[in-house]
């Protein structure tokens, strides 16, 4: 079985991700009226809160969608046979900055909602964005290596 290439698990991963990247693109903008409808027909009285869970629920999906989107991007060159390249350097450097900006946001709302899944989903956006950090940078000296190696041969 193929691992790396359009045909192979790399490929079959990027066409997930090109699913949740529509389906996020169709469910941000219904936000306002699934919250609504969500807060009506559920008992756990949120509703006061409506404006708070609006801004916060669309601020973490557009991060969200942001790493979506980088992920794909980063899968694309993968199957395409070129993983350690100066786009995937970037990438992985927003989608990290995007895991920052949701624990940050996580971080807020525990104030409001406090809940054991909040703060574990924060901690757990914090390392991953920390981890990006690392990668980004463990890429970044992959790439220099490939460049100099490329120079020489």
């Amino acid at each position: 079985m193929e691992i790396v290439g359009k045909k192979g698990v790399s490929g079959a991963v990027k066409h997930m991700l090109d699913i949740m990247l529509i389906g996020g693109l169709v469910v941000l903008p219904s936000l306002p009226v699934s919250l609504k409808w969500c807060l009506g027909n559920l008992t756990w009285g949120a509703g006061e809160n409506y404006w708070f869970l609006l801004v916060f629920l669309f601020s973490t999906g557009v991060f969200g969608l942001v790493m979506v989107y980088e992920l794909r991007r980063m899968f694309c060159s993968i199957n395409d046979h070129a993983p350690f390249s100066r786009q995937n350097i970037t990438s992985l450097r927003r989608i990290a900055t995007m895991a920052l900006f949701i624990s940050v946001a996580y971080m807020i709302k525990i104030i409001f909602y406090i809940s054991f899944l909040t703060i574990i989903i924060s901690i757990a956006f914090l390392l991953f964005g920390l981890a990006g950090l690392v990668f980004s940078e463990v890429f970044r000296q992959a790439v220099e290596v490939k460049e100099e190696n490329d120079l020489t041969i």
